[in-house]
């Protein structure tokens, strides 16, 4: 009994290749390349891409190895928020206490105050700044980070005297691409005026007053300047 037998050409590197009819599944003997027989009346043939298949399973552990990590990373940084916040209630609480007890039992109200102004300050004002305000800032900035935001440079800061070529030059090599120099037309012929000085510069609608903080890249950045 004959065996009937196909002829296709590998689809990686354009050998002929000889298989009897019914295989689901052939390698080509020149490359090696793995063919899967998706419609045999029809002579149609998938290739295995099995580098790609194994890439993308590797990115998936990759990125569940991340998503592992940040998890881990998230909740150190709770806990930790968690221990600040109690010892600062705990704090505050002493401070409060001893204040009451200064001014409403030992009717010292000048101590009293003083302590709640000298140590109930510091104590009960820098640590919500510290827990509510500069920690989570801190938290979003790290977020930022890690999903491809980048730092406005320092050297921008200080930019009312320059030109703003090169506030636009320091912008685009810190990686900013979304950036517009707009001509205010505000000069005129005179002795004092300097044109293409930067008059202000603001970042997602807000005039930028501090270096150093993180932005994505495609923020929206305008630089207004003095011109003609």
């Amino acid at each position: 009994m004959a065996i009937a037998v196909n002829v296709v050409k590998c689809p990686n590197c354009g050998a002929n290749l000889h298989f009897e009819e019914g295989r689901e599944k052939i390698f080509c003997s020149y490359c090696g390349t793995p063919i899967i027989v998706t419609n045999e009346n029809e002579k149609i043939y998938r290739y295995i891409d099995e580098a790609g298949i194994k890439q993308v399973e590797t990115n998936r552990m990759v990125r569940m190895r991340e998503l592992e990590i940040e998890e881990k990373r998230e909740g150190r940084g709770d806990s930790f928020k968690k221990i600040l916040m109690t010892i600062w209630l705990i704090l505050s609480l002493i401070v409060i206490v001893i204040c009451i007890i200064k001014i409403a039992i030992e009717d010292d109200f000048t101590t009293g105050f003083l302590m709640l102004f000298y140590i109930g300050g510091p104590v009960i004002g820098g640590g919500g700044y510290l827990i509510f305000k500069l920690i989570p800032e801190k938290e979003s900035e790290k977020l930022l980070m890690r999903n491809g935001g980048i730092r406005l440079p320092k050297d921008i800061l200080n930019y009312y005297d320059k030109n703003y070529e090169v506030i636009l030059v320091s912008l685009q090599k810190a990686g900013f691409c979304n950036i517009t120099c707009s001509n205010m037309h505000d000069l005129t012929l005179g002795l004092f005026q300097k044109p293409g000085r930067v008059d202000s510069i603001t970042v997602n609608g807000e005039r930028l007053t501090s270096a150093g903080k993180i932005y994505m890249p495609d923020v929206p950045i305008i630089i207004s300047y003095h011109g003609k």
